[in-house]
C-alpha cells in the first residue's frame, strides 16, 4: 500500500497549484461549480473505450477541485488509473505554464505537443503522473498510471485534454446523478453517490 499512499500524495502536489491563486473564481452564469461535476458527465467516451474491463469511481480531493476519477479493472489487479480535474475559467490571470513549476520542481520533465503546457514526472517505481493545461480548456488535468504499460498515461491525458471543453463542461455541470459509492463499470448507469476520500487508494 505504500504506493497507494504515494499516489495520494503527488496528486496533491499536482494539484497544488491549480488551487492556488485565483482558484474558485469560475463565472457561476458560463461554469458550474465544481461540487457540480462528475465523472460520469467528465470522461471522454474515447476514454472509456480506452479502458475495457475498468471500474469507474468517484471521490474528491478538496472543495474546490474538480472530481478524481479512479479506473481499476478486476482482471488487472496491480493497474490504477486516475483522472483528476481542476475546473475553472481558463486559469483566468494566471501564466498557464508556470502552473507545471511543482511538477518540475519535483523531477518531471516537459513534454512536448501536448497543450499549452504539459510534464511528466514518476512519483515512484512503476507510476507515471501527466500534468496538462491548454487555453481552450476549463480545467487543468493530471493523469496517474500505476502499474505496466504506464505510459499510456499519455495517451489519456491528450484525449481527456482535447475532450474537456467549456461545452462538456457546462453539460457535466448539468447531468443528473453521481456515480454509484461501489464503482461503477464504465459505460454504465450510475446510482449513488461517494464519500469525498482523497487521492488514489
Amino acid at each position: 500500500m505504500r504506493a497507494a499512499r504515494s499516489a495520494g500524495a503527488v496528486l496533491a502536489l499536482a494539484l497544488g497549484a491549480c488551487r492556488s491563486g485565483n482558484a474558485g473564481t469560475t463565472d457561476a452564469g458560463v461554469l458550474p461549480p465544481p461540487s457540480a461535476l462528475t465523472c460520469e458527465a467528465l470522461v471522454a467516451p474515447e476514454v472509456r473505450d480506452s479502458l475495457p474491463g475498468f471500474t469507474l469511481k468517484e471521490e474528491r480531493t478538496c472543495p474546490t477541485c474538480g472530481p478524481l476519477c479512479i479506473f481499476r479493472s478486476a482482471e488487472q489487479k496491480d493497474v490504477t488509473v486516475s483522472i483528476s480535474y481542476d475546473c475553472r475559467k481558463r486559469f483566468e490571470g494566471e501564466d498557464v505554464r508556470a502552473l507545471l513549476t511543482p511538477a518540475l520542481n519535483a523531477g518531471g520533465v516537459e513534454v512536448p505537443a501536448l497543450g499549452k503546457a504539459a510534464a511528466r514526472r514518476e512519483p515512484v517505481p512503476g507510476m507515471l503522473q501527466v500534468s496538462a493545461w491548454d487555453d481552450d480548456t476549463p480545467c487543468g488535468i493530471v493523469v496517474t498510471w500505476l502499474g505496466k504499460d504506464k505510459e499510456r498515461a499519455l495517451d489519456i491525458a491528450r484525449m481527456t485534454l482535447f475532450a474537456t471543453t467549456p461545452e462538456r463542461l457546462i453539460q457535466a455541470g448539468t447531468h443528473p446523478a453521481p456515480p454509484s459509492s461501489n464503482g461503477s463499470p464504465v459505460g454504465a448507469t450510475p446510482n449513488a453517490g461517494l464519500g469525498p476520500d482523497a487521492g488514489v487508494p
